[in-house]
């Protein structure tokens, strides 16, 4: 039976996020459900945020046109709005990291094209879902370029990729019985070999505490450049995260670059445990967002690890100005920066 041909087949890759950028995507809350009381903060956090984000390159954001108006307001108070444009989509939620189009590039950097994975908010954990799952198609509609349809659940924080035909994620995600359940980890391997163009898959084990993604590979470990790796540890032993991040800092010094040599680590620490309602936070400084000339990393109020953390990046990203954005609120609904922007790479013409 003819089957039609898979990214790889046609010399698709998934580029990393330190390439070059056209544009990133965001989305704007919808719902007066989500952060409880904070959720007019947040809104305006959100809008300095996209102001922020567009003094570096294009950003787009999915926002339904009743809530426009109040949006370009909050924009406009921030700064200059000018390079960000507004889709006439409502979500779910904010998370597009997620549900949104993963793009890949051709060989040559001329073509661009996305994928398109099934979403079930991390599991089922959320029912409200559908809007979320069919925004990449919407998105694809509007773009006009090609878009691969996949089965297999898969949410983008879940992957990072090396450029170089190398992607990090955890087995506590892609091996989760709430995602793809029945498919081995060969099957699913070769899923995201066919769909990424990537040779190789690296795993790391299980995640945070209190992560509602079960363990995304976006709070923990980040490629830097093509063989150097970012990685979250905690120091004190009586931690709740300590034995896990071991676990993935010894995989991690296990693994090996496409030349075979081993990885340049470096560490990242987290931030003082964060709680809300007697619940331990993801809260991670690895949630960062790189942007053309930028890296924006979020902060917690926490003056010495927060230094120190911009500090680490900065010294991993040189040439880029490294900005910390203040996610203590963004965090009580589950993620950070990274966790709702979605970077589109440029194409050489």
């Amino acid at each position: 039976m003819d089957t039609d041909p898979t990214p790889k087949q046609l010399g698709f890759r998934l580029p990393a996020e330190w390439e070059q950028q056209a544009a990133v995507w965001f989305a704007w809350p919808t719902r007066e459900d989500l952060w409880a009381e904070v959720l007019p903060l947040v809104r305006v956090q959100l809008a300095e945020l996209y102001v922020l984000a567009a003094r570096f390159q294009p950003v787009r954001v999915l926002c339904p046109r009743l809530l426009q108006v109040e949006l370009k307001a909050l924009m406009e108070q921030a700064g200059d709005a000018s390079a960000v444009s507004l889709y006439d989509y409502e979500t779910d939620d904010v998370w597009c990291r997620d549900y949104g189009p993963l793009f890949l590039l051709n060989d040559e950097g001329t073509k661009l094209c996305m994928t398109d994975w099934a979403y079930n908010a991390w599991g089922n954990k959320f029912p409200l879902q559908q809007k979320d799952n069919k925004a990449t198609a919407w998105i694809g509609e509007q773009l006009g370029i090609q878009r691969f349809a996949f089965d297999m659940i898969l949410e983008g924080g879940a992957i990072e990729s090396n450029g170089a035909g190398q992607i990090m994620t955890t087995e506590v995600v892609l091996l989760n019985s709430n995602r793809n359940p029945g498919i081995s980890k060969v099957e699913i391997e070769a899923q995201l070999s066919d769909g990424f163009g990537i040779d190789q898959v690296l795993w790391l084990n299980a995640g945070l505490v209190g992560d509602d993604t079960d363990g995304h590979i976006d709070n923990l470990a980040r490629f830097f450049n093509s063989d150097s790796i970012l990685i979250t540890v905690v120091a004190d032993s009586e931690d709740d995260n300590h034995a896990v991040l071991a676990e993935n800092m010894c995989r991690a010094q296990a693994f090996r670059t496409p030349l075979g040599q081993p990885y340049t680590i470096v560490s990242l620490p987290l931030p003082e445990p964060i709680y809300l309602n007697g619940e331990r936070l993801a809260a991670s400084y690895m949630n960062y967002l790189v942007l053309n000339n930028a890296v924006l990393v979020p902060t917690y109020g926490q003056v010495q690890n927060d230094t120190i953390a911009l500090a680490t990046i900065a010294e991993c990203y040189p040439g880029r100005e490294v900005i910390g954005f203040d996610c203590r609120s963004i965090v009580r609904e589950g993620g950070a920066i990274h966790c709702m922007s979605q970077h589109q790479p440029s194409v050489d013409r």
